[in-house]
């Protein structure tokens, strides 16, 4: 099956926000998040129903070497990433979008 990804508002300021702090902490670093990114949401896309249930109908996946959550539901041919998060935030951050 093939999947339409779509990402949430909040989603993409997370993973703005997650890039630019990594970047301050060394040049480079931020690169290296936003391909760990772009990996895990590329096996998501391909198998969105090995990830494990966060919440309701909500999964996770985890990206290497980074620790943060990638959220997301899947609707029909549609996957939405509602949250890209730290994993230590308060899941309550997310739960409600």
């Amino acid at each position: 099956m093939s999947y339409t990804l779509i990402f949430h508002q909040l989603a993409v300021e997370e993973i703005q926000d997650a890039h630019d702090w990594y970047e301050q902490r060394r040049t480079g670093f931020g690169v290296e998040f936003m391909d760990a990114i772009n990996e895990v949401v590329q096996r998501i896309v391909t198998n969105p129903k090995s990830y494990p249930k966060a919440y309701q109908q909500r999964r996770k996946a985890l990206p290497a070497r980074f620790p943060y959550l990638v959220i997301f539901e899947m609707h029909g041919e549609v996957i939405l990433v509602v949250a890209v998060i730290h994993a230590s935030r308060n899941p309550k951050r997310w739960q409600d979008r």
